[in-house]
């Protein structure tokens, strides 16, 4: 059974709308930095190795915010946990680990980072931008889709 992405009116599709460009920020950065095989990440060292687990991080954030997405029930505290790897290790803290010249094996990044530096830069803020965006959407669902009293956490009203 192939399950369709929420529709509607609900928190899920909220999330869904929401989605749609970080989702897109997050390929095209992940395309251009790239991710090689597991052997890569035992063998690389300083920068490179930084930015390989970075972009890992990234890609398992947004494979869990798209599973949330697609849940019947999203967990606003799962989707804010893995926005917040979006905010940290996107904007400012991924461009610093992409300096000039570091292209040494076994990297995947692609020279295009550096020739079109403005534009990966602007991704990388808007990536960042768009996670403090998820972690505010998961905390303010809209009306008539707030998560489950029940599961409220101690403190809270």
């Amino acid at each position: 059974m192939t399950h369709k992405p929420n529709t509607g009116t609900g928190f899920g599709f909220f999330l869904t709308r929401a989605l749609k460009t970080p989702a897109a920020s997050a390929i095209l950065l992940v395309v251009l930095a790239g991710t090689g095989p597991a052997n890569a990440h035992e063998k690389a060292t300083g920068v490179v190795k930084q930015r390989m687990d970075a972009m890992k991080m990234l890609a398992g954030s947004m494979k869990a915010i798209a599973g949330q997405v697609k849940s019947p029930s999203p967990d606003p505290d799962a989707i804010s946990v893995a926005a917040q790897v979006l905010r940290d290790h996107a904007g400012e803290a991924m461009l610093e680990r992409f300096p000039e010249g570091s292209l040494e094996d076994p990297t995947e990044a692609r020279p295009k980072i550096w020739k079109e530096w403005d534009r990966f830069s602007e991704l990388a803020d808007r990536l960042a931008l768009q996670g403090q965006g998820l972690i505010l959407a998961a905390a303010n669902p809209p009306s008539g889709a707030a998560p489950d009293p029940s599961r409220a956490k101690i403190g809270e009203s």
